[in-house]
């Protein structure tokens, strides 16, 4: 019994990651880059697979999708949201490099110092 509660669990899991994908992507194809409204997307989802979009459960993908920020909404249409990217090699500010950097200052200072 607890066997097919995991299999049904795994396979909506497997069917949500699916339907997210797809979004992701009916908003990445728009043309003019523009952004795809509600009603592209739906289009998309049935020609993947048809009567998904009848389901409640895409539109609760995409808002889940606008609030991780994956997606922002601009007017009444779905852009990808980029992240920014960093300069340099990207590091983020974990606590080694803020270690290494105060090792580094340190070092510069007492090379001032010496002269």
């Amino acid at each position: 019994m607890a066997a097919s509660k995991d299999d049904k669990a795994n396979k909506q899991s497997k069917e949500k990651a699916k339907v997210r994908r797809w979004i992701l992507k009916a908003v990445e194809d728009v043309e003019g880059k523009k952004g795809a409204t509600a009603h592209h997307i739906q289009k998309f989802l049935d020609s993947k697979e048809d009567g998904i979009s009848n389901k409640p459960e895409w539109k609760l993908i995409l808002k889940k999708l606008l609030d991780s920020g994956h997606l922002m909404k601009n007017g009444g249409r779905y852009v990808i949201h980029k992240s920014k990217k960093t300069a340099g090699k990207g590091t983020k500010n974990s606590a080694a490099s803020k270690a290494n950097k105060k090792v580094a200052k340190k070092q510069s200072i007492s090379v001032k110092k010496v002269r």
